[in-house]
């Protein structure tokens, strides 16, 4: 997750430094917002699949209420962003998009790889 990190940070920083250019910045932050909510979310996905993996009494109910309020809870908070700082706060679905795009690509590309290795 630490390579995830650094590469949403430069990708933040490429849209400040895109949307300043255009003379959008506040664009660029809701951008970063959602970058760092996406990397929020990782984060809490992470420590709660680790919580259930190391728990005695593994239950599979438990791992699905978590991610249900996570995925609730980020969607409620990205849509209000949205709806209040119109028109600019769209950008922290595009951060939102952007960071799950990075998220795949970082587990897919690894494993594509390893498969086209193997004859």
């Amino acid at each position: 997750m630490r390579r995830v990190a650094v590469i949403v940070a430069a990708l933040g920083v490429l849209a400040l430094m895109i949307t300043g250019a255009l003379d959008r910045v506040l664009l660029g932050v809701f951008v970063c917002a959602g970058l760092g909510l996406g990397w929020l979310n990782a984060q809490l996905t992470w420590k709660s699949v680790t919580h259930v993996i190391r728990s005695e009494t593994a239950s599979k109910q438990g791992l699905v209420l978590s991610t249900a309020v996570r995925l609730l809870a980020t969607t409620v908070l990205a849509i209000l962003v949205a709806f209040l700082a119109r028109p600019n706060g769209i950008g922290i679905f595009f951060g939102l998009a952007v960071f799950q795009i990075v998220v795949v690509l970082h587990t897919v590309v690894p494993e594509w790889k390893g498969l086209r290795q193997t004859p």
